[in-house]
């Protein structure tokens, strides 16, 4: 099953973080339609064709978003202006955009990507990450998107990428609350 979007009235899309607190799959939207799935492919085609240039814009916008997420990354080294150009940057930007390359390769079944993306949630958990800041990445996807694409994006493939992203990201945080959870377990057990 795919999933909800919640709509603000306001014209602007609210899941999952970046302006609403709605669950995807719940009962204030409409589920992700064809036209959206055949968009969503059809925009990815176009970012994908420079995973390093797109994910480098990715990483430019989430930290001038939130500097502080500087800290959570080893190619962010304390004291160091961080530039679109350094390598281990792209390399990162590289990686993330192949993980939404492989969410949107699998929009028809994302209940094929829910272990993965669990595990990954759990492995960001290891690394500091707090839940609040997948909203800064999805607003700097779709800032992303939205600058690299145009016209391209209209407003209901936009929509559509909301969803996507909140699907992720409530996976990957459901990840790292079984890590949490499981961390907390530890801890208390001899």
């Amino acid at each position: 099953m795919m999933g909800t979007i919640a709509d603000s009235g306001e014209g602007t899309d609210q899941v999952n973080g970046y302006g609403g607190g709605k669950e995807p799959g719940g009962e204030h939207g409409a589920p992700l339609t064809q036209e959206q799935v055949l968009g969503i492919k059809e925009t990815w085609a176009v970012l994908a064709q420079d995973p390093v240039e797109r994910g480098a814009d990715l990483f430019m916008k989430i930290f001038e978003e939130d500097p502080e997420l500087k800290k959570l990354f080893y190619f962010a080294d304390e004291g160091r202006e961080l530039s679109r150009d350094d390598q281990r940057m792209r390399s990162h930007g590289e990686r993330v955009m192949e993980a939404v390359g492989a969410a949107v390769d699998s929009l028809e079944d994302l209940a094929a990507v829910v272990p993965v993306l669990t595990e990954l949630g759990a492995l960001h958990h290891k690394y500091g990450v707090q839940p609040s800041y997948f909203d800064t990445v999805g607003a700097a996807l779709i800032y992303t998107l939205e600058t690299n694409l145009g016209d391209k994006l209209t407003p209901h493939i936009r929509q559509g990428w909301v969803l996507v992203y909140g699907i992720v990201g409530a996976t990957m945080k459901k990840g790292m609350q079984r890590a949490m959870d499981q961390q907390n377990l530890d801890k208390t057990c001899p």
